[in-house]
């Protein structure tokens, strides 16, 4: 076969591929969401004469041509599996034995900072007399040295302990370990947390039975299994149970009902996490049946989900806020805080990201 004949056959080879991508492509119905990234697809753009002037349509319609190729899942594991040969992580997530890990780096300060500045603004505000404390829930990142590149974890918390003077910092980074996560997903497991909870009641001074039966309730994939498209381990999202937590009424003030603590209608959700007090819900309040007149008011990510159910032993009453979700300002019209205890639970990710907290 000589030249010339070569280049036909290559070309028409490379249009036939090209035109049959092209033509599977347009007649594939649009997928509206991704599940394996847990994220809206763009869809076909509005042309228009203001999108075309502006340039917004050239722009999303690169967008909506990427989102909406096909087998793009496929590509994409491709891609990840062709990079993390060649890198050490793929979008600052790396692989170390089973786990998926998250490398938060490096410090930021002014985030550090401004969490602190609004956790104060709280404290004198509303509870300027009461016992406040304070908990860090660190990433899988922390317990790893392996190159992989780490924040300064002690700096960050002597910032905090420096900023906030009127707080009681209660320290359980050496309390966990790596394997108290899971792996596939950024939080830790609830059922390896009882002993985060006995550092706890010593530090706060309430009592709480850690005697649980462990329930497991549905197989779980976390986050990172979707945004690292790799083979990865299948889990089990387990929790921890016993009469208190069974017989606590907790009311969500976003759907104005009555429910109970662990939540299983969010096994089907895209993220069963959010089983443990229904995931990201901005006020809700736990009325449990034990009689000592102590109450407890959390300010709390996600960690604190998994985490404050545990909790139910040592208050007759819980209140649990997240501020991502309701304005600060608004919290007078709905929380009684005199003379109670005051908590605050937040993962490394938002205290080194605290925009989203207001």
């Amino acid at each position: 076969m000589n030249n010339k004949v070569k280049n036909i056959v290559v070309t028409i080879l490379f249009s036939t591929i090209l035109i049959s991508f092209l033509t599977i492509n347009i007649i594939t119905k649009d997928e509206k969401i991704s599940l394996s990234e847990r994220r809206k697809l763009q869809q076909f753009p509005e042309l228009t004469i203001k999108s075309l002037l502006k340039g917004t349509f050239f722009k999303e319609f690169d967008t909506y041509t990427t989102d909406q190729f096909i087998k793009r899942d496929e590509f994409r594991k491709i891609k990840v599996n062709l990079e993390l040969k060649f890198k050490k992580n793929y979008n600052n997530l790396y692989t170390y034995q089973d786990y998926i890990i998250e490398q938060t780096f490096p410090l930021n300060e002014k985030s550090v900072n401004n969490l602190t500045n609004k956790m104060n603004t709280l404290k004198n505000n509303y509870f300027k007399n009461n016992n406040t404390y304070y908990t860090i829930a660190p990433d899988k990142n922390y317990f790893i040295n392996n190159g992989n590149l780490r924040l300064d974890y002690t700096k960050l918390t002597n910032i905090m302990q420096n900023n906030l003077k009127d707080f009681k910092y209660i320290d359980i980074f050496n309390t966990l370990s790596l394997e108290d996560y899971y792996k596939t997903d950024t939080h830790w497991k609830q059922e390896n947390l009882p002993k985060v909870i006995d550092v706890l009641k010593k530090e706060m001074n309430f009592k709480a039975n850690t005697t649980y039966i462990e329930e497991p309730i549905t197989s779980f994939k976390g986050v990172y299994a979707k945004q690292l498209p790799i083979k990865t381990t299948t889990e089990t999202i387990k929790v921890l149970t016993n009469n208190t937590i069974k017989n606590s009424k907790t009311y969500n003030y976003e759907t104005k009902k009555e429910t109970t603590i662990y939540d299983l209608d969010k096994i089907k959700s895209q993220d069963k996490y959010d089983i443990y007090l229904s995931g990201a819900v901005s006020l809700i309040e736990i009325n449990t049946n034990i009689s000592n007149n102590k109450e407890l008011i959390v300010f709390r990510d996600s960690y604190g989900s998994s985490l404050i159910p545990l909790l139910a032993e040592g208050y007759s009453k819980i209140t649990v806020i997240d501020t991502r979700y309701i304005s600060p300002k608004l919290l007078k019209n709905y929380v009684d805080f005199e003379n109670k205890d005051i908590l605050f639970v937040y993962g490394i990710i938002s205290i080194n990201n605290s925009a989203s907290i207001r």
